[in-house]
């Protein structure tokens, strides 16, 4: 079966993109009449998808069952979901052709399984080696520049989205008033 290359990353964290997918399709498929307008995004802050009815959490749960997705591939793939939804499986593998975005075999779900699986083997025996991937992080990236955010808590993330839009809406100002100078 053919599938969109979602992430463009590759490896693992593709293999969780496309287990994601097929996790979504499974679970629209016994949801035919899935209501979409209950996802909420921010315009500009990819990464953040919030569902806001039980259904579409129901979704989300059934989406990332065996995955520990970042933000962007729960985005990506929800995006992807309901295009699929919209214009039917062809007609995704036919405008991601025409887009010239990559489009393959899509692996075995077995075969995504054990991707999946070595990837997070591999992690965890980086972090058992004493690997602290926040302590690489705050290396380069100054406190005052973190925005945290609790993945269950909808007040959390919308707080998140809105600090995020604020920046974003700030540094734009700052490059405009930059050009008229």
């Amino acid at each position: 079966m053919k599938a969109v290359d979602i992430s463009g990353m590759g490896g693992s964290y593709e293999a969780g993109c496309q287990k994601m997918l097929i996790n979504g399709l499974k679970f629209l498929n016994e949801h035919p009449n899935f209501d979409w307008s209950a996802y909420k995004e921010y315009r500009g802050v990819f990464g953040l998808t919030i569902a806001e009815s039980s259904e579409a959490k129901e979704l989300d749960d059934a989406v990332v069952q065996d995955v520990e997705p970042s933000g962007a591939m729960h985005s990506a793939v929800i995006s992807h979901l309901a295009y699929i939804n919209k214009h039917g499986y062809d007609g995704w593998i036919s405008e991601a052709e025409k887009q010239g975005m990559t489009v393959y075999e899509q692996p075995s779900e077995e075969k995504l399984d054990k991707t999946l699986l070595i990837a997070q083997v591999e992690w965890q025996l980086k972090l058992d080696g004493g690997f602290n991937p926040l302590a690489e992080l705050f290396k380069t990236v100054p406190m005052d520049d973190v925005i945290t955010v609790d993945s269950k808590d909808p007040e959390s993330i919308k707080r998140a989205a809105e600090e995020i839009a604020r920046r974003m809406n700030r540094n734009y100002t700052q490059r405009r008033a930059e050009k008229d100078v």
